[in-house]
């Protein structure tokens, strides 16, 4: 089994919520933090999420939740994607 550094989540099989700023990618992590749910930020390319910065807020448990928290303290998702999902 891989051992993951300190703050690293494992993507395989992590939610990838797409974000509108780094701020907001900064600010998203740190609020799931606060809440129990393991985070970290990366900057991917993907051609279907459109007006996005190109960072992500991954996670690897509780994606609803993740979810809602990040909405409800006005943190724009622009896509989300299973990083399983090759398509």
């Amino acid at each position: 089994m891989k051992r993951l550094k300190k703050n690293e989540v494992e993507t395989l099989g992590s939610m990838c919520f797409y974000v509108s700023s780094v701020t907001n990618a900064i600010r998203g992590k740190e609020l799931l933090d606060k809440n129990g749910i393991r985070a970290h930020i990366s900057r991917l390319a993907d051609e279907n999420i459109k007006n996005g910065c190109g960072y992500c807020i991954f996670v690897s448990s509780d994606y609803e939740r993740a979810e809602s928290l990040l909405r409800s303290c006005g943190i724009r998702i622009r896509g989300a994607r299973k990083m399983n999902d090759l398509k």
